[in-house]
């Protein structure tokens, strides 16, 4: 059985518990204690922009090989800087500037109350506390201004957590509730390893008096062992174009020209015969570069649930879904669907849509399965054809299965001849989501590969 240990130091002796089993571990970064505001600069992660309580990340499987790490993204360390996050941070909103999500009306960007509040006076970042309006370092000279995602804020209070008793030693469970004025919230997340399974699962409840509507999303920072991205990173995306009559995936770049470069110059991105999308990396992306691509366009018909698969040059892979999208009707459903990319990550963003009215709960939950891949750069692709896995396991679909059976044929063909011869849908209106860069700067443009 995994047990529950703490860990004296990750690298600066953050407050952290490592969760373990017999074939890899992961630390979870304690937000702020009820009752320790006190060491508050002690903690990983204190910012103004991701949820406090989903800092998970430093994994390590088959005791040598780690991804989820810290080293490569926003190095070195600073714990007040929005940013900062590790692994599966999560943020409420829909990473842009303004309170509400652009094109969307009543959608809020992961903030209440912020329209209502003077400067000076507090609103909430939901999983993240209360906030200062006007305080941040972007908002100077326009403090009754607009929201601003990654700018730092003030906290008007320190927020605080506590730790809710487990049934079992290979889970934690955390919860935070605050409220201003008429708006509030509670969450809880439990953090639970089983193996080579990590299940992350929220409970979000309204406790204010008004109705709210968010996005939601899982920021996935994900290297393996450090490395920056290039070549022997993939993403899989749970996603099928399936309404196109060609095999050339279609999405925006948002920015392309201004804050973000072109993804087709680091990555080749591919369908397969039943419309499903890879990115597979094949240059190592400077730093300085940002890459981002939306999919899900308005005018496309689209299928997806949400999930994805990463796979890293060290051989690891994850699997992510979330079982809700299947199984509730109405909370919560896809919102949008992209991907980031720097040096330091490779992201796939699913955006979740949550609507709660006042006393209403709502829950999902990120069931992630991390494998071994037995080659996982260089040749791997074509000798891993000749694997019982690829052609059984999930990461072949059965249109490739197809395409890889007719050219091994044509291959066992060729053998032969030489033996003989030798003698024997949905709509979405002006919405850009920009985990890290705000949308002044913007220009969406619709690439096709």
């Amino acid at each position: 059985m995994a047990a529950v240990v703490t860990s004296p130091s990750t690298p600066v002796s953050y407050p952290n518990i490592t969760l373990e089993s017999p074939i890899m571990s992961a630390r979870v970064y304690m937000p702020i204690m009820k009752g320790h505001t006190d060491s508050a600069s002690k903690n990983f992660y204190t910012g103004s922009r991701f949820e406090h309580a989903s800092m998970i990340g430093d994994f390590t499987y088959g005791g040598d090989r780690q991804f989820y790490g810290h080293d490569l993204w926003r190095f070195p360390h600073d714990s007040v800087w929005p940013e900062s996050g590790i692994g599966l941070a999560s943020e409420f909103g829909c990473g842009d500037n303004g309170s509400t999500c652009a094109g969307k009306g009543t959608i809020t960007n992961g903030v209440l109350g912020y329209e209502s509040a003077k400067a000076g006076e507090p609103f909430l970042k939901i999983g993240v506390g209360a906030l200062v309006k006007g305080s941040c370092l972007d908002c100077l000279g326009d403090e009754n201004g607009v929201y601003r995602f990654n700018s730092p804020y003030e906290f008007y209070r320190t927020p605080t957590w506590q730790v809710l008793p487990s049934p079992a030693y290979n889970e934690i469970t955390l919860v935070s509730e605050e409220v201003v004025g008429e708006f509030g919230y509670r969450l809880q997340k439990t953090v639970r390893l089983d193996g080579n399974i990590m299940t992350v699962r929220s409970i979000l409840t309204n406790l204010g008096k008004k109705q709210f509507t968010t996005p939601w999303y899982s920021h996935h920072f994900f290297t393996g062992n450090d490395e920056p991205v290039g070549p022997g990173y993939q993403l899989d995306l749970g996603l099928s174009e399936y309404a196109l009559k060609t095999l050339t995936p279609q999405f925006k770049q948002p920015g392309l020209g201004t804050w973000s470069s072109d993804i087709l110059e680091y990555a080749n991105v591919t369908m397969a015969l039943d419309k499903s999308i890879s990115i597979r990396m094949k240059k190592v992306v400077p730093d300085g570069v940002r890459l981002k691509a939306e999919f899900l366009d308005e005018n496309l018909v689209t299928l997806t649930d949400g999930s994805f698969t990463l796979h890293s040059p060290n051989g690891v892979s994850v699997f992510e879904k979330i079982p809700e999208l299947q199984t509730q009707s109405r909370n919560p459903f896809i919102y949008a669907y992209n991907v980031y990319a720097e040096r330091g990550t490779l992201s796939p963003e699913p955006m979740l849509l949550l609507y709660l009215e006042p006393a209403e709960t709502t829950t999902w939950t990120q069931h992630l399965k991390i494998s071994e891949e037995s080659n996982p750069t260089g040749y791997g692709w074509f000798l891993s054809m000749f694997s019982e896995e690829v052609w059984w396991g999930k990461r072949f679909h059965s249109s490739s299965r197809a395409a890889s059976m007719l050219l091994l044929s044509c291959f066992g063909m060729f053998v032969a001849s030489y033996i003989r011869s030798r003698g024997g849908a949905r709509r979405r209106i002006d919405y850009v989501s920009i985990p890290d860069h705000s949308k002044e700067e913007d220009g969406n443009v619709l690439s096709v590969v």
